[in-house]
């Protein structure tokens, strides 16, 4: 990456049942791309070194959407053990070369390409306990950065717990990235949020 020689991987979450959506929302369309290859080619764009998409079982069309891209899929046996379970899949398929790890759900249409780049040019130095986060409106977003240090912990917690647990862990030091907006908070749950899904995935 041209701002930082650090290596930062992601891990994309996308074993979602999309029960409230009503049909695979990682397929649907925002700007004439399906959402989930829209949001992973930004990370890609962005310059992540590398990037790892976690599906659930039979997602045969999420894997078809994704091709081309360089990402690694990854399956969650059981994505109905929750968002933590994901995560786990998710940095269990990574490499060991990567200094930190962004997490986030995948169904974020407004991390584009200059958004996430703007968001890895203001993360703060890396430290063994340090988590970033962007923020607006009084609200954490996605993605969270975790450094390397911290992944075995994640792995060693039961998949009952939260992704967000982390953030509330007495030692480790969060780091909340202030100026952005709905770009990293509006998620995808249902059809109707994909007018403003486009909207956001138009903005500069």
């Amino acid at each position: 990456m041209p701002f930082r020689t650090e290596k930062i991987a992601a891990v994309l979450l996308a074993a979602g049942a999309s029960k409230r959506f009503g049909s695979p929302k990682m397929l649907a369309q925002v700007g004439g791309e399906p959402l989930i290859r829209r949001v992973a080619r930004s990370f890609v764009e962005a310059g992540f070194a590398e990037v790892a998409v976690v599906l659930a079982p039979g997602a045969t069309e999420v894997v078809a959407a994704l091709e081309g891209l360089g990402v690694v899929s990854v399956v969650n046996p059981r994505p109905e053990n929750g968002m933590l379970s994901s995560a786990q899949v998710g940095l269990s398929a990574l490499s060991s070369g990567c200094g930190r790890v962004a997490l986030s759900p995948a169904d974020l249409p407004g991390l584009t390409t200059p958004v996430l780049r703007r968001f890895l040019a203001s993360l703060p130095p890396a430290s063994p306990l340090g988590v970033a986060v962007p923020s607006g409106a009084g609200r954490r977003g996605h993605p969270l950065v975790i450094p390397a240090d911290l992944v075995p912990r994640l792995l060693s917690w039961e998949p009952a717990r939260r992704l967000s647990d982390l953030l509330h862990e007495p030692d480790v030091q969060v780091h909340e990235i202030p100026g952005f907006g709905a770009e990293v908070l509006l998620d995808v749950d249902v059809p109707s949020d994909l007018v403003k899904a486009a909207a956001l995935a138009a903005a500069p």
